[in-house]
């Protein structure tokens, strides 16, 4: 598949993803304080985890302290977990779609479901995955690339919250 034909794919996934998991009203959801601690604990354990040591490392770049209006409806807002790192080794033992299924493993394990496979965005040189925890409302993206540093990109999020709510 051509770059710039997968790179609109990619993008059509997240706008997709965006309108899955862009609102919550229902009363079992945690609030944005509850769902915010729980997105830096599930960033920070995959961070930490085993599984992304054994193919790179990653830094959190931004951990939930801000309140952002980006992919909300007006009056609603959302936090954001932000992280980046690179592959380590040489690409024929440490490649893209190695990464993504760790990363994809320690999520699973903390009650995250796929969204966006691998299969469906996956090539030599990128692979990348969209997963969703249904009980708490937080969406990981991962995308891990060879050749371009960073390679490796975290992006959790909530979901979006009445402002003050």
């Amino acid at each position: 598949m051509r770059p710039d034909i997968r790179r609109l794919s990619v993008a059509a996934a997240l706008v997709s993803l965006g309108l899955v998991t862009g609102c919550t009203g229902d009363p079992g959801k945690p609030t944005l304080e509850e769902a915010t601690k729980q997105l830096v604990a599930d960033g920070d354990k995959l961070l930490s985890s085993r599984e992304l040591a054994a193919t790179g490392s990653a830094t959190a770049t931004e951990r939930a302290d801000q309140e952002s209006e980006v992919g909300c409806v007006k009056g609603q807002v959302q936090r954001f977990f932000r992280a980046q790192g690179n592959l380590t080794g040489p690409p024929y033992v440490h490649s893209p779609g190695t990464a993504v299924s760790l990363i994809r493993g320690v999520l699973a394990a903390r009650g995250y479901q796929t969204i966006v496979g691998d299969l469906d965005l996956k090539d030599e040189d990128l692979d990348a995955i969209v997963l969703h925890n249904p009980k708490t409302g937080l969406t990981f993206l991962a995308t891990v690339r060879n050749g371009q540093q960073p390679n490796i990109m975290i992006v959790g999020k909530t979901s979006c919250y009445e402002r003050g709510g």
